[in-house]
């Protein structure tokens, strides 16, 4: 019983040090990795920017035409669940139009709003204060996702450089109405995964190559790209509140026509 005792310390030990050697970042290093891509970033839509709009001909609650999908969505693999569950979504599902949740990977990747970039010793560093009031942490550490039964709505992020690049790692999702596209209503499961590699193409345009994974909606991994461009000016993060009720009300009466009716 003591030999037990003593191997099991000794290895609780070894797997300690182990992990804060690991866990030991460079902060000169980060630095050098994480300054080019420092400053506000943003999708810059319109007729001389990237297109939106492809809704793959999806269509809402009245019957009317999706719009402003920054996912290109006729290209989206849905298997047989997944268009089943575009046939049944509809607007009083959306976590963030009704209850104040901030839109989570990959659609707040195609927001129109702006987004800053910044880092820490340990992790890079995004708020998204146009809007969600979200600020997400890609932690740099060498640490791992957590075990597969804790679940966050924006996921857990890890990251690591591949040459300049930055590439994260979003698994730990809730299920999510919204959670592939907002704009599309089309869900996504506990199993998805979303990979991100941010390539700086010159010092003021980036380009996010993103990879879908999620085989309860999807017959297979779907990777797309966004370019965003540097924004002048500081952030100005300021503050964001929602009241719950009141924008309840408000998507209820912006959508009279919806297929499902709640009784009152």
């Amino acid at each position: 019983m003591k030999f037990f005792v003593s191997a099991a310390l000794l290895i609780m030990t070894f797997s300690v040090g182990n992990l804060a050697a690991q866990q030991r970042v460079d902060p000169a290093e980060m630095f050098d990795k994480v300054f080019p891509l420092l400053g506000n970033w943003g999708v810059n839509y319109g007729p001389e920017g990237q297109d939106r709009g492809n809704c793959g001909g999806w269509k809402g609650d009245a019957g009317e035409p999706l719009q402003n999908c920054p996912i290109p969505a006729d290209q989206l693999p849905l298997n047989e669940r997944g268009i089943a569950w575009m046939k049944f979504q509809d607007h009083l599902l959306s976590p963030g139009l009704n209850d104040c949740a901030p839109g989570v990977i990959p659609s707040l990747l195609g927001d129109n709003g702006r987004w800053f970039l910044s880092g820490q010793t340990e992790a890079v560093v995004i708020n998204y204060a146009d809007g969600p009031g979200w600020i997400r942490y890609i932690w740099m550490d060498g640490r791992g996702h957590p075990r597969a039964e804790e679940l966050f709505q924006h996921g857990h992020s890890i990251g690591h450089w591949e040459g300049d690049d930055l590439i994260a790692e979003t698994t730990n999702f809730t299920f999510d109405p919204e959670g592939i596209d907002d704009h599309l209503h089309m869900a996504s499961s506990v199993l998805k995964k979303v990979t991100e590699r941010y390539h700086l193409m010159d010092e003021n345009t980036m380009r996010i190559i993103i990879t879908i994974n999620d085989p309860i909606f999807l017959t297979k991994p779907f990777k797309y790209a966004l370019i965003v461009y540097k924004r002048p000016g500081g952030m100005q993060p300021g503050w964001w509140q929602c009241d719950p009720q009141a924008s309840r009300e408000e998507t209820e009466g912006g959508y009279p026509g919806r297929k499902y009716k709640d009784n009152k």
